[in-house]
């Protein structure tokens, strides 16, 4: 079986080149998470055996240390704070509460202004989302900001006992939840998506952060079932037949295999 992207080479390559002109604007330590996080663990592995590179993402999730004991002059002179300055002046506007957009035109590949797009067909728009994503929500954020960003508690956890790992694109170090940290994560937004997309391709990179991440399987499921149990306990069940058969379709591999992988979990 071959592999077969979840979403339109055009919007995963699109977000790729985003990602990289992000590492070189973006000050450092720029932390990566989400889709893109798993793809730079487990390419390599992945790539070796499917002579195929691992499934992209369509958004791009940034990672930031927040200080809560930060004075506001302190929060406004801060990592995220610079960053989201930067997002907006290489042309990317708020979306919602706690994201940044822009749209490219999917025939063109041009970037549209938000009136430009409401001039072209839906189904003809690539909508690039920047998600940035906090460890900790200072108790000023409110006052400094317009976006309320995400809080994961994860985030914290990796930074505060040093589980990250350095990961180089395009010259520039970027760091990356270690892989049991990201499998945690993976299996935390597992249990509350909604989104059929969005559920296939955790459950593709829950397999692949076990078995393509460069760590023993029963190594990295062993950590995350000693840190992270109750998340193990909440995705026990959301495996169905239909979703293992659409993961093994995108994986290019054969449903018996992904459930011979996801359920050691479970064991």
């Amino acid at each position: 079986m071959a592999e077969t992207e979840i979403y339109e080479r055009m919007e995963t390559d699109a977000s790729f080149d985003a990602l990289k002109i992000l590492a070189n604007e973006l000050p450092e330590p720029l932390i990566l998470m989400g889709g893109w996080a798993v793809n730079l663990t487990v390419n390599k592995s992945y790539s070796e055996e499917h002579n195929a590179p691992y499934l992209g993402s369509r958004d791009v999730d940034l990672g930031f240390h927040i200080d809560v004991d930060a004075s506001i002059e302190e929060l406004k002179d801060s990592n995220f704070s610079k960053t989201l300055g930067i997002l907006k002046a290489i042309g990317y506007w708020e979306s919602g509460t706690s994201r940044f957009c822009r749209i490219r035109d999917k025939r063109t590949g041009k970037t549209l202004s938000e009136k430009e797009a409401g001039e072209i067909p839906f189904f003809d728009l690539f909508y690039l989302y920047i998600d940035p994503i906090v460890d900790r929500i200072h108790p000023k954020n409110d006052e400094v900001f317009k976006i309320k960003p995400i809080d994961e508690p994860l985030l914290s956890d990796a930074i505060d006992h040093g589980r990250m790992i350095e990961i180089q694109i395009s010259g520039k170090i970027l760091l990356v939840p270690q892989p049991d940290v990201l499998l945690a994560m993976k299996l935390s937004s597992f249990s509350n998506r909604t989104k059929d997309d969005k559920k296939i391709k955790d459950a593709c990179d829950i397999y692949a952060l076990i078995w393509h991440s460069g760590i023993p399987a029963k190594d990295i499921i062993s950590s995350v079932k000693q840190d992270y149990p109750d998340l193990i306990t909440k995705v026990m069940d959301q495996f169905s037949e239909d979703l293992i058969n659409k993961a093994s379709y995108h994986l290019g591999i054969e449903p018996d295999q992904f459930n011979g992988v996801i359920s050691q979990l479970f064991k």
